[in-house]
């Protein structure tokens, strides 16, 4: 009888295991992209952009310009993470802000509805006041 007990709660053990595995696995980057994906929050008036890339170890950064130029240029760079929900982030464009979760609450310019709101705080080339607005996931 007590070796049955101990093969249940190893059993459970070893499911709890997998369990928290898989859902570490699903958010790997700070909770907040899945691996090989990625989140995109467009700014607009003017356009630009910052894109979160998850390669399933770590994240980095792209910021998009769209208003310095006749090109859109993407520049790679690196992101840290000080809190997460809402994720409290620099770039080292530097882009820096907060990103919450807010399922169906945005709805961007093309009253497409997300599920993520980034307010920015800084974006290189910009002034504010910033806005809020939304990001995907893709």
């Amino acid at each position: 009888m007590l070796n049955f007990g101990r093969q249940v709660l190893l059993s459970t053990a070893l499911i709890v295991a997998v369990s928290d595995s898989a859902l570490a696995d699903e958010f790997a980057c700070e909770g907040l992209v899945p691996p090989g994906k990625r989140m995109i929050c467009s700014g607009f008036e003017p356009n630009w952009a910052v894109e979160f890339t998850c390669s399933g170890k770590g994240m980095n950064a792209n910021f998009i310009d769209a208003f310095s130029g006749d090109d859109i240029q993407t520049t790679p760079g690196t992101v840290t993470f000080s809190s997460i929900d809402p994720w409290t982030f620099e770039t080292s464009h530097p882009v820096k802000g907060s990103i919450a979760s807010t399922p169906g609450g945005c709805t961007d310019p093309s009253d497409a509805v997300r599920d993520f709101t980034i307010t920015p705080t800084a974006v290189p080339g910009l002034s504010g006041p910033f806005f809020p607005f939304c990001c995907r996931v893709q």
